[in-house]
């Protein structure tokens, strides 16, 4: 009883996260689905770059292209059980663009750029398809973009994107009754779609300049209407809902919304913003019945609505459809390949010398089985031995060559693996090993004396020093001689500096006193007492008397005169009768 209560559980939440989506999109390697705003889910681990994105509200079914797979370029996604499916092979130089649906007939269509065609496959059981798909459709000039299906009615309507003649054309599902719809006014459309309640067409056009617009025409491509017109965007894809139609803008990098009967003056909802990645495909999620509810020309839509399930019931689609085999045969009644000599894996597509050998060219047996020729230095059966690895002994270096590795050697060391050290001798001992490493070796120039120089150098116990010669460096040697003559005329300056202070501290300094008074000497310009320091009367300014005369100045007939009363005398005369009087 638990368990099958557990189990209903589980069926009720799978229900509930199946219908929780609002809008799905592609970007980078993600299917993503958003629901107010908010990412609720996200798949995509086994992808790379998807693109187109189309939706099956029947049998609840995404169909979607990764542009960058090895083997295919169009897969489903059964929302239900979560299990992917490939459906068409890759061919080497497709660009699809669009991608469309058709639940009523199983009909699968896109449009591939590169190849100016629209493809198509059907997914009922038994059905026979090629493995790039069936052509539909081959155009001259014309370059088919995007597409969309009008189910009810039976067409399949394309937008063209050749700027000298852009158009939206439809035509049945088997590539008859085709039309143009809509070739005025146009630019360059990249989106279209049907809404199958209103029979009225959408589509986003990414006009010249800065300029873009989202219309909309009845299924005959007249009443035609202005959504939306505004700047700075740049459309890629449109998907409508009952109520909105959204857009993916790549100038933005985001998803915008619009009401449907939204007046003229009323601007776009931006709804999600990405950042990294940049979005390309979106498909809104809608019932059924809200597309055929009210009109008569979708009795086959609705009868398949009603006895499926929109939600539990998946479409089954034949396990066969998409298995091809790159480099192989698929086997009648199985769901297997036979893959050629040289390859494996479920479809033949993964060779057996990827990756198999490491340092060297692989190929293929006559058996099939991979074999390595190795470079130089390896060996092994995936050449993944390297024969340097810890061969040279002592920081030797290892070159690889076609025998055997070999080993350069440091300056100590010798031998195939510099396993010894090594050991100078001689017979001479006349000329000792420091005689030649200290002598030999005396020029101004950086010399590295190796011990393999050395040994070259001895033979038969005899040194011959050619190593290097002395020789005038023209940079080096010039500012040695200046700062050398420089220093030389600096001592002398400062010898001749230190003899002549000492002989001014060896000359005599004479300090005597004499006082005078006013009854001996009257001077009525004198004070009461004058005293006079001879030491200091050369500065003119002790009672303006004037200076003793050294000895060398002293007149001839006092020089051999008793130096003292006369010397006194001398003095005083000299202060009485001043030499102007």
């Amino acid at each position: 009883m638990c368990k099958t209560q557990c189990l209903l559980a589980a069926i009720s939440l799978t229900i509930g996260l199946v219908n929780a989506w609002d809008i799905a999109i592609t970007t980078g390697d993600q299917l993503e689905f958003y629901s107010n705003q908010t990412k609720i889910n996200s798949e995509g681990m086994r992808f790379r770059d998807l693109t187109a994105l189309a939706y099956d509200a029947v049998h609840n079914m995404l169909l979607f292209v990764d542009r960058q797979n090895d083997n295919a370029s169009i897969f489903s996604y059964h929302l239900a059980t979560k299990k992917y499916q490939s459906l068409v092979r890759r061919r080497s130089f497709e660009n699809i663009q669009g991608l469309a649906f058709d639940p009523v007939m199983s009909l699968l269509f896109w449009t591939d750029t590169n190849e100016r065609s629209i493809f198509w496959i059907s997914l009922k059981p038994g059905s026979k398809n090629e493995l790039y798909g069936n052509l539909l459709i081959k155009m001259d000039d014309e370059m088919p973009r995007a597409i969309a299906v009008d189910s009810c009615r039976g067409y399949i309507y394309w937008t063209n994107t050749n700027i000298t003649k852009p158009s939206i054309e439809r035509a049945r599902f088997d590539g008859t009754d085709r039309k143009v719809v809509v070739n005025t006014d146009l630019f360059m459309p990249v989106s279209i779609a049907v809404d199958q309640r209103t029979k009225r067409l959408y589509w986003a056009d990414d006009k010249e300049g800065i300029h873009y617009s989202i219309e909309s025409s009845n299924l005959d491509g007249n009443d035609r209407k202005t959504v939306l017109s505004g700047t700075y965007h740049q459309p890629n894809t449109l998907t409508i809902s009952k109520d909105s139609v959204y857009w993916v803008d790549w100038g933005f990098r985001s998803v915008w919304k619009l009401a449907k009967d939204a007046s003229a003056d009323v601007e776009p909802f931006e709804l999600l913003k990405f950042s990294n990645e940049v979005p390309f495909g979106i498909v809104a999620n809608y019932d059924i019945s809200d597309q055929i509810e009210g009109s008569n020309d979708c009795a086959a839509l609705q009868r398949l609505s009603q006895n499926k399930s929109a939600i539990n019931d998946t479409f089954n689609i034949p396990r066969d459809i998409g298995l091809f085999c790159l480099h192989g045969v698929k086997l009648d009644g199985k769901l297997e390949c036979k893959c050629s000599p040289g390859y494996t894996g479920e479809r033949c597509e993964v060779s057996v010398c990827y990756n198999f050998c490491f340092q060297g060219d692989c190929t293929l047996s006559s058996e099939g089985q991979p074999m390595c020729r190795c470079q130089n230095g390896f060996s092994g059966i995936r050449c993944e031995l390297d024969a340097c690895k810890g061969y040279c002994l002592n920081n030797g270096v290892c070159s690889r060559s076609r025998q055997n590795p070999t080993c350069q050697c440091g300056t100590d060391y010798e031998g195939s693996r510099c396993e010894t050290l090594k050991v100078y001798t001689t017979t001479n001992t006349s000329v000792p090993v420091t005689s030649l490493l200290f002598s030999s070796f005396s020029c101004t120039e950086k010399v590295l004396a190796t011990s393999q120089q050395l040994s070259e150098n001895w033979k038969e116990g005899e040194v011959t020093q050619t190593v290097c010669n002395p020789e005038w460096d023209s940079v080096r040697d010039p500012v040695i001689v200046v700062l050398g003559i420089l220093s030389g005329v600096l001592c002398i300056i400062c010898t001749f500096l230190v003899t002549k202070v000492l002989q001014l501290k060896k000359r005599p300094r004479i300090k005597k006193r004499i006082i005078v008074n006013k009854n001996v000497t009257p001077m009525t310009a004198r004070p009461d007492q004058c005293e006079i320091t001879i030491e200091n009367c050369c500065n003119m300014n002790i009672c303006e008397t004037p200076c003793f005369e050294p000895r060398s100045t002293i007149r001839p007939t006092l020089g051999d005169s008793k130096p003292g009363k006369e010397e006194k005398k001398n003095l005083i005369a000299n202060m009485e009768y001043p030499e102007e009087y």
